[in-house]
């Protein structure tokens, strides 16, 4: 009885030594992806998704949540592991680090620009946008004065207070300048998605293999389509079974 009491000792000692420490950032509240982040209240797809991944791949988790326009080179400094929160891929972004298979495809391909004057030239304003982000990009591909801030809420206070002419983001910053009221919707312009991912270290490719394969599991046998269905309200199928196919994204 005692040399088995010892044995399930060790192996319990052996279960917890190899469980692996995985740090993950956000880059701020972004619904349905993430909602208070650094808080004891975050949730949405993502805390899901993760929590899945920390779980099935026994690794010891924890979440910390950073500046937008620190997160990408924190990764690369090695102060984190892995990158969250509704990131979508991008060329501008595959230059600093690397990402899982795409675990959403569909993207609304636009953002939105707001303003507080119907007459206002988009070509020449003041543009404020998320800081790094998917939105920061495009605008800044289409040759327009771009001001960065660290968050939505920032942008719309800059814009009340007359810092820029317009603002230009996702749907979530439409959502909060509804709640703010006072403010115009302007019209559309590309972002040229390509998926959400997860965002790794170039350091670190044994990871970013373990997260597909984990994604791929996820993916397979259901649980992903029904996180998405919670958070977003549809199920897109077997998104990273498509993805590792021969000759797809990866």
């Amino acid at each position: 009885m005692k040399i088995l009491t010892l044995s399930l000792t060790f192996a319990i000692i052996a279960g917890a030594a190899s469980t692996e420490p995985l740090r993950i950032a956000t880059g701020g509240h972004f619904p349905p992806y993430i909602f208070d982040p650094g808080t004891d209240g975050v949730r949405g797809l993502d805390k899901d998704l993760l929590d899945e991944i920390c779980t099935r791949g026994d690794f010891e988790c924890t979440w910390v949540d950073l500046p937008m326009n620190d997160i990408f080179q924190s990764l690369v400094r090695g102060e984190i592991d892995v990158i969250t929160g509704g990131f979508g891929y991008s060329l501008e972004r595959d230059q600093l680090v690397d990402f899982t298979c795409p675990y959403r495809r569909t993207r609304s391909g636009h953002g939105t620009f707001i303003g507080t004057q119907t007459d206002q030239d988009l070509t020449t304003a003041r543009t404020g946008v998320l800081d790094q982000s998917l939105f920061h990009s495009a605008m800044k591909q289409a040759g327009r004065t771009t001001v960065p801030y660290p968050s939505q809420d920032v942008i719309l206070d800059a814009l009340t207070s007359g810092e820029i002419d317009v603002a230009f983001g996702s749907s979530f910053l439409i959502d909060l300048a509804e709640e703010r009221g006072g403010f115009i919707e302007l019209g559309d312009h590309p972002t040229f998605p390509s998926g959400t991912v997860l965002a790794v270290s170039e350091d670190n490719p044994n990871l970013r293999a373990e997260l597909n394969d984990l994604l791929a599991q996820i993916s397979g046998d259901g649980t992903l389509g029904q996180l998405q269905q919670r958070w977003l309200g549809h199920n897109e199928g077997d998104v990273i079974g498509d993805c590792l196919a021969p000759g797809a994204f990866s």
